[in-house]
């Protein structure tokens, strides 16, 4: 005789009420995003700002040393530069200044150097209306340089004495390391006409540097 087992029924889950469903389909949705960034992780606009510091830094206040001959004052010129490029918003870091990031640094370092220049002048000019036959002027001269048995410094005699517009494409191309196209932007040369100044330039250095050495 063959014998039958009945076996329970599986429990039919209810439906879910549209309340349930809600909450259900919410889950799904904030499992499927990307969870939020910690508090100490540095966000996209923060990162650029770290990353143009780190990058720039450094040639920015050789840049400015070039320019003032003081190394304390190259320093405030290179951080007020790094100071506005962090107040800039966020938008108009990521698609305006990025992408040419080089350039917009050494165009504000070089137009602050140029008010430090100007400010610098009219005190200069008050200070020797006071005091007949002082010497207000802190830069070293061509000549002082030439004399200082320091190579490094000589040559930033050398290159102080150049014409304004060879001087200001040596100190962009080697104390800023800028390329051609951004040294063509940063003075308003075209980019040939920037190469011309430097072929012109490091001829005039190489001609004073082999007259020193004779």
């Amino acid at each position: 005789m063959v014998r039958f087992q009945i076996l329970p029924k599986k429990p039919v889950p209810a439906p879910l009420c549209s309340a349930d469903a809600a909450k259900a389909a919410t889950i799904g949705q904030t499992m499927d995003q990307p969870p939020p960034e910690s508090p100490g992780q540095p966000t996209s606009h923060q990162q650029r700002l770290q990353d143009a510091v780190a990058r720039y830094h450094r040639p920015l206040v050789a840049y400015a040393r070039s320019h003032t001959g003081d190394l304390e004052r190259a320093r405030d010129a290179a951080q007020d530069t790094l100071l506005r490029l962090c107040q800039q918003p966020a938008d108009k870091l990521e698609h305006d200044i990025q992408p040419r990031l080089a350039a917009w640094l050494f165009t504000v370092c070089r137009n602050r150097l140029i008010d430090l220049h100007r400010k610098e002048s009219r005190m200069q000019a008050t200070d020797t209306a006071r005091m007949d036959g002082a010497n207000t002027s802190a830069r070293p001269g061509p000549a002082e340089h030439a004399d200082n048995h320091d190579q490094q410094d000589r040559l930033l005699g050398l290159v102080a004495a150049l014409p304004s517009s060879q001087r200001e494409v040596v100190r962009l191309r080697f104390q800023g390391g800028l390329a051609y196209r951004e040294i063509a932007e940063v003075t308003g040369h075209s980019v040939s006409h920037v190469g011309v100044l430097l072929h012109q330039a490091m001829k005039d250095l190489r001609a004073s540097m082999t007259s020193l050495n004779a």
